[in-house]
């Protein structure tokens, strides 16, 4: 893979839109918008933060043309009255400050939207679609439910379909084109015409959703006519010069009869053939599955969309763009092969908005990774606004400024987890000289763990680590600070960053030889045992544990990974009781490597710290995979190779269990320690999970805000 990034980096151009590169901000709703559809000033400073970071081009996500009618979110950004021009404008203005491009998608949701159930209005569609079942609700927590679905409930709500006529969709077509024209007039140098993801003008192009036999259905020449219609229109409108191109799904995934590849390069043709200057190539699937937003959307394969954009290229004449989740080294390789000509980035650029100058300034080893964990988007369904996991700052820049501090402390920190690392690297930035204090042998803390069942967490403790590095900020390992420590290193300010503790659930029999902790089971894959361990353990593997170790194969995280595939002592039944995060992740991991496991969770719901779109996708694969899961039950004795439990009606059940796993019991560590360094210091915080237990997002996002008051 190429390195230096000459192609991603080298100027590239639009119609008439000349770009500094050729890395876009991918357009992603935010819910950024101030009431009632009008851009403010957070809004503004999102954008300009991506600007000033090196984007070649921003685009706004989903941009209402009719709004409120066909609005994709509760917080749209509107276009649809002269009276958002200005809010627009200062957005404009706001990236133009930075030399970066703007351009806004224009939306209309279709049978999408979320307004019309809410005012008692018909949803506009192509045809009235079939009803069908949709199987999100199974794995949400109830407060989740309740989030998203009580509000189509209430007096008045009510969700029908209205199939378009031709005065609706004349009255489509029009809303783009007086869209397109106020974009212009705010400033804004292009529009996207958002004709993917099931909004309107992609149901017209599926032949999944489009079943008209009037001129805008049937072929795909009629499917095609709205959106050719509203090229032609917008092009009418803003004239030759102004830059227009359009969003569409190469393929919808999990649909017997929806757009194909082949639908996709005709339909970007006769666009094209319309006015359009370029293509953005996404993908869509069927959205009554939970998975379907990781299937395409959101996508979490790697360079899923790059074939389809490749294909549609070689179609075509005029730029092509294209998403979803591909790397910088491979974008470059990709754009050198002529498989396509643009990256739009969302997630990336949400995790470091600084991502385009920092692969400039040749120093990827400083981009802070996005963990595909979909806290960005999951906020979305639940109506609030986008934040991201890994920074802070997304959707919080105007208050999460990092500011020099007036005065430089001399800060310690106890504890090389994702909440140290961020500490130390905030303060280091604001001028304090901190020193970092690690018990164990290795930085990461329980993130380092986690990152062998599911490896971007990795990225994330080796961008940390780079930062320590770059910072010149000092650590310590093998050293765990006591009171008496503390106070000889005469420190202004104290951050306890210990993490959790994992007290074992005392179900009878939990002291056994196949019973793990959460803890046993961290020590047993990074070598290093415990007394309670070794004595579970026979010498063969206590003597594999220490070889691996000593050779230095159990601290790289992707190593461990691979030789857990032909190496891990445990049985062939396992049973993990606990279903939250640590608990869905292990079984996933162990049922990958062939272990019959089974899944029990005292509560009524898996997974529930994990965001719920990755959660989605997640227990798919667990189904897929053939965990039995039982929850609201509670495990009540464990035996030799068995163990019983009672069931969520009361019953007792006995299965084989070769190996137990505790994965529950987790617990914030840091209180005590905190007291007692109160009576030595007069400043000590106490932050991530050592505080409360938030996993990764918690850990870094008061991490970063402990270290911005200090």
């Amino acid at each position: 893979m190429s390195t230096s990034f000459a192609n991603l980096l080298a100027p590239g151009r639009i119609g008439s839109m000349q770009l500094r590169n050729r890395i876009f901000m991918s357009p992603m709703g935010s819910n950024l918008a101030e009431p009632d559809g009008f851009c403010g000033e957070r809004l503004a400073q999102y954008y300009a933060a991506r600007a000033k970071g090196g984007a070649a081009m921003v685009i706004m996500g989903s941009v209402g043309v009719a709004y409120p009618r066909g609005s994709g979110n509760q917080m749209q950004v509107a276009i649809s009255d002269d009276k958002f021009i200005p809010g627009l404008a200062r957005v404009a203005e706001a990236v133009h400050e930075h030399g970066c491009k703007i351009a806004v998608q224009l939306q209309h949701a279709g049978a999408i939207a979320v307004n019309e159930p809410l005012r008692g209005l018909p949803l506009l569609v192509p045809s009235i679609p079939t009803p069908k079942d949709f199987d999100w609700a199974a794995d949400l927590t109830p407060q989740e439910n309740k989030d998203m679905f009580e509000v189509f409930f209430q007096p008045g709500v009510k969700i029908e379909y209205q199939a378009a006529s031709e005065e609706d969709i004349e009255w489509v077509i029009d809303c783009f084109a007086r869209a397109a024209v106020r974009a212009k007039q705010a400033g804004i140098d292009g529009v996207e015409i958002h004709a993917g993801h099931g909004y309107l003008l992609s149901s017209f192009l599926s032949p999944s959703s489009n079943k008209r036999t009037d001129r805008w259905g049937g072929t795909l020449e009629n499917r095609a006519r709205l959106l050719v219609e509203t090229v032609k229109r917008i092009r009418a409108a803003v004239g030759l010069d102004y830059p227009v191109w359009f969003r569409i799904d190469g393929i919808e995934h999990l649909k017997n009869d929806g757009i194909t590849l082949e639908d996709a390069i005709e339909a970007t043709k006769l666009g094209v053939a319309a006015g359009a200057d370029a293509v953005h190539v996404t993908m869509y699937a069927d959205a009554s599955k939970g998975i379907s937003f990781t299937e395409a959307h959101t996508v979490q394969q790697p360079c899923k969309y790059v074939p389809y954009a490749s294909a549609i290229k070689a179609n075509v004449d005029v730029p092509v763009i294209t998403v979803g989740r591909v790397e910088p080294e491979q974008a470059d390789a990709f754009i050198a092969q002529g498989k396509f000509d643009f990256l739009a980035m969302a997630r990336k650029l949400l995790a470091d908005d600084e991502l385009p100058n920092k692969l400039k300034a040749g120093r990827p080893d400083l981009i802070r990774p996005c963990i595909y964990c979909y806290t960005c988007i999951s906020q979305i369904f639940l109506g609030t606004h986008t934040r991201c996991a890994v920074n802070a700052k997304t959707g919080f820049e105007i208050t999460t400024a990092i500011e020099a501090s007036p005065v430089s402390k001399k800060v310690l920190v106890i504890g090389g987890g994702p909440a140290g690392m961020e500490v130390a690297r905030v303060a280091a930035l604001r001028g304090h000289k901190v020193h970092l204090y690690e018990s164990s042998d290795r930085l990461g803390g329980t993130a380092f763990f986690s990152s062998i069942v599911y490896p971007e967490n990795g990225k994330l403790i080796d961008y940390l680590k780079a930062q320590l590095h770059e910072l010149k900020i000092d650590y310590s390992l093998r050293t765990k600070v006591t009171p008496k420590i503390a106070a000889k290193l005469k420190p202004d300010t104290i951050v306890v960053a210990t993490g959790a503790r994992r007290a074992a659930v005392k179900v009878p029999g939990y002291e056994l030889p196949h019973v793990l902790s959460g803890d046993e089971l961290r020590e047993m894959v990074t070598g290093r045992m415990g007394t309670s361990l070794k004595k579970k353990l026979n010498l063969r593997w206590r003597l594999m544990i220490r070889t691996g170790k000593s050779m230095g194969l159990l601290n790289n995280n992707r190593v461990i990974n691979r030789l857990s595939e032909r190496f891990l002592p445990l049985g062939e039944h396992v049973l993990v009781y606990g279903g939250g995060l640590v608990g869905v992740e292990v079984a996933e991991f162990l049922a990958e490597r062939h272990r019959k496991v089974t899944l029990i969770e005292p509560g009524p719901s898996f997974g529930k710290e994990l965001m719920m779109v990755r959660r989605w996708r997640i227990m798919d694969s667990l189904r897929k995979l053939g965990v039995r899961m039982l929850k609201e039950s509670e495990l009540t004795l464990i035996k030799p190779g068995k163990a019983t439990y009672r069931t969520s009606n009361g019953q007792l059940q006995t299965i084989r269990a070769d190996t137990v796993i505790m994965a529950l019991g987790a617990e914030p560590s840091g209180a005590e320690i905190t007291e007692k360094l109160k009576e030595i210091c007069g400043e000590v915080h106490c932050v991530g999970d050592a505080n409360e237990l938030g996993y990764i997002e918690g850990a870094m996002r008061n991490g970063n805000r402990v270290a911005r008051e200090i």
